[in-house]
């Protein structure tokens, strides 16, 4: 999601920005902002970079985003992401993905987020959702850096890297490693602070792992 808020950020710039800037807007570091520049710069945004005290990046400012590379089921599936992940992460709700999306195609975004709130409730309890208390602040920050995060739960507390986000029918659970995996329900989280040091390894995914897992 963050991939799109930065390339609509950069679409209504006027002038000039700076990864330290990117990094201040979307509160991540500026090595995680340099990998979305890259991703970004991969699927073909032509974002350039300038070099020296008054550099920066910007996009080339003859590009526009074109209709025709999305098809019609790339309209469907990309507002369907958005209706279920704005219901989820409250944060992703305020920013108005879908309404920034819109400027793509409105007429066709209307029509199949209409359907889609007249097919598909999403009713959940406030407290499934991911919120914007601290306790998901920290442990999004860590996520984004392969920080270990120190979890008060209500039995005990642990040390872990935090890897995932998982949604299942009895809520929303992190997916973490703490020399086992692991899956903890976010409402068993009451608080989390930063760990000082990095985890440089490789997961397991949750996909590929959720069978195996101790649940807390």
């Amino acid at each position: 999601m963050r991939l799109i808020e930065i390339l609509f950020y950069l679409l209504k710039c006027n002038s000039k920005t700076t990864i330290k800037q990117l990094a201040e807007q979307f509160n991540v570091s500026q090595k995680t902002i340099q990998r979305d520049l890259d991703k970004l710069s991969v699927l073909g945004i032509p974002i350039i970079s300038y070099r020296g005290i008054s550099g920066g990046i910007e996009l080339d400012r003859n590009y526009i985003i074109a209709k025709y590379v999305l098809t019609e089921n790339d309209y469907e599936d990309l507002i369907l992401s958005l209706y279920i992940s704005e219901n989820i992460a409250s944060h992703l709700k305020k920013s108005d993905l879908i309404e920034k999306f819109k400027l793509v195609n409105h007429n066709r975004c209307d029509q199949i987020l209409s359907n889609l709130e007249q097919r598909f409730i999403i009713d959940l309890d406030e407290q499934q959702a991911i919120s914007e208390k601290e306790v998901c602040k920290v442990i999004n920050s860590c996520l984004e850096d392969k920080i270990f995060v120190k979890l008060e739960l209500k039995e005990m507390s642990i040390e872990a890297v935090p890897i995932s986000y998982v949604l299942k029918k009895e809520g929303i659970y992190l997916y973490c490693y703490a020399k086992t995996y692991k899956l903890i329900s976010m409402d068993h989280i009451y608080q989390a602070s930063k760990s000082s040091h990095c985890y440089d390894g490789v997961f397991i995914q949750y996909k590929e792992n959720k069978d195996n897992l101790k649940l807390l």
